[in-house]
C-alpha cells in the first residue's frame, strides 16, 4: 500500500468480502491491531494499493459492515466448500478479485493431505456460489477439475511408449 505515491505504508493481509454480494468490503492491513482500508479509500489498485494518506487506514471497529462480517465468520479464506447434496470438494485456498468491480469473480478449491498435498482442485465461479454459511461455502455442483489426478499408478514402459 502507497500513500502518495512516495512510500509504502504497508502490506494488505488479506481481504475481506462481503458474503452475500461477493464484494470487497475492506483490506485487512494489520491483524493484530484489526486495522483496515476501505475500497473507497483506494486510489489505485493494480500491482500496488494506492491511498490518500495514514488517515485511510482505519479500524475494524468504525466499519460496522466489516465488523459484522468478522463477528459472523461467514468468510472465504481456507471455508470448507461443500456441494447443496453435502458433497466435500476441499477448502478455499485462493480466489480472484476484479480489480475494476472489486467484486469476487471465482475461488480456488482444493482437497489437502495434511495441509501440504493439494488434490482434486477446483476453480469455482462466483455465479455458482448459493451461500457462505459460518466457514462453510455452498455451490451449485461438484463443477469441474482443474487438474484430473492419475487414480493408476504409470508403468515405466506405458510412460516411455505414450
Amino acid at each position: 500500500v502507497l500513500i502518495n505515491s512516495i512510500r509504502p505504508a504497508t502490506t494488505v493481509k488479506n481481504l475481506i468480502l462481503d458474503p452475500d454480494s461477493g464484494k470487497v468490503v475492506a483490506f485487512l492491513v494489520n491483524i493484530n491491531r484489526k486495522e483496515i482500508i476501505s475500497p473507497i479509500d483506494v486510489q489505485v489498485w493494480h500491482e500496488i494499493i494506492k491511498v490518500g494518506g495514514q488517515e485511510d487506514i482505519i479500524a475494524v471497529d468504525d466499519v460496522v459492515r466489516v465488523k459484522e462480517i468478522i463477528q459472523s465468520g461467514r468468510y472465504f479464506e481456507k471455508a470448507k466448500v461443500y456441494t447443496k447434496k453435502g458433497e466435500y470438494l476441499g477448502r478455499v485456498l485462493d480466489f480472484a478479485v476484479n480489480t475494476k468491480s472489486y467484486c469476487l469473480e471465482s475461488i480456488y478449491v482444493a482437497k489437502t493431505f495434511l495441509g501440504l498435498l493439494k488434490y482434486e482442485s477446483r476453480i469455482i465461479q462466483y455465479k455458482d456460489i448459493v451461500e457462505v454459511k459460518e466457514a462453510k461455502v455452498v455451490v451449485k455442483t461438484s463443477l469441474r477439475t482443474v487438474k484430473k489426478e492419475n487414480p493408476q499408478p504409470m508403468k515405466l514402459e506405458d510412460a516411455i511408449a505414450s
